[in-house]
Parts: structure tokens; sequence; C-alpha cells
């Protein structure tokens, strides 16, 4: 069934769009997880969701916005590293979090019809997931240009709550996954 299919691409797409790990190479710093990879694997699963998303024709082609913008960001990142995109950042960053805030509630359906045990907790990733994108939005607008110890303090604890995130919602969405096999298969057995 295509919406197995589409967990997985949405599980894997968080890991990509909210991990970071980046690389130095001679002052050029490249994210060896990128971004467009997360999205792109976002917009494949739009179609495989069905009925969960179908009436948000929106996502789906802001998941390919996404995943043009920081497809070109990343490449942009290897030719001019130096280029700072301040506000342009920012309002990305506004447009991924109410994607994902928007998407998370398609999940949340999902898990009302599967597995009504998760629904909870996919609520709750939607809330943590929110307030960690108000929270990098506003850093970053308060903290533009600026280099300082507290700045590189605050990015590595907001990468690490975003690989925490990352992490247990992929775990969750692979369990509901799993309870969309298990109710396949037990009605093929019927």
């Amino acid at each position: 069934m295509d919406i197995k299919k589409g967990l997985t691409y949405v599980a894997y797409g968080f890991l990509f769009t909210l991990i970071n790990i980046n690389l130095n190479f001679n002052g050029t710093s490249i994210n060896i997880i990128p971004d467009f990879v997360g999205w792109i694997l976002f917009f494949l699963a739009y179609d495989k969701l069905g009925t969960y998303t179908s009436d948000k024709s929106f996502l789906k082609w802001g998941f390919l916005i996404m995943a043009v913008y920081t497809g070109v960001t990343w490449i942009l990142g290897f030719t001019s590293p130096e280029m700072n995109l301040g506000i342009i950042n920012t309002v990305f960053g506004v447009l991924s979090t109410v994607l994902m805030f928007i998407l998370f509630g398609s999940l949340e359906m999902v898990a009302h019809d599967y597995d009504p045990a998760r629904e909870q907790t996919i609520y709750m990733l939607k809330m943590l997931n929110l307030v960690l994108g108000i929270v990098f939005v506003v850093f970053g607008l308060i903290m533009a240009g600026t280099q300082s110890n507290i700045m590189g303090v605050l990015t590595i604890l907001i990468g690490v709550a975003l690989l925490v995130l990352a992490i247990y919602t992929a775990f969750v969405l692979f369990k509901l996954r799993n309870a969309v096999q298990a109710r396949i298969d037990s009605q093929d057995s019927i």
C-alpha cells in the first residue's frame, strides 16, 4: 500500500531536514545531510499519503519550493560560501515550520485511523517542531550577522534538539508504518 511508502519517505525526510552535520573545508561549511533531499522525500510522500494530504495541494508545491531553495543554497555553499542570505533564510525558515506543522497534522490523521495510541505522540512532535521552528527563526533574526560564544552555544543546543526530534520522529513514523502494515495484513487474512 502506498501509505506505508509515504510514511517511510516522511520519516527519512525529517531526518534529512532536521539533522545538520557540517564539515568544514578551507573555511567552507557543507551539510553532508542536505535538506533538499528531505524536501524531495516530502514531495514524493505527498501523493503516497492519499486522502490525508489530497485537500492540501499547497503542501506538495511548498515542498517543491523548499527543495529547490535548499538545493540552491546547498550548491551556493560550495560556490559562494561567504554569501549571507539573512532575511531570505528567515522567510524560508517560517515556510519550513508552517509546512512541517501542516504535514504533522496529516500524520495525526493517519495515526487516528491506523494507530490511535500514537496520535497524541505525533501531536506532541508537531508542537515541539513548531516551538523549535519559532525559536530557530527568532534566534536567526536576533543573531543575524552576530558572531559570539552565545550564538555558538545556542546553535549547538538547537542542533542537538533538532537531532533528537528528528530521530524520535522517524522512530514514531516507522512504528506507525508497522501499524499500517499490521492492519493491511489483518484485512488481507479475512
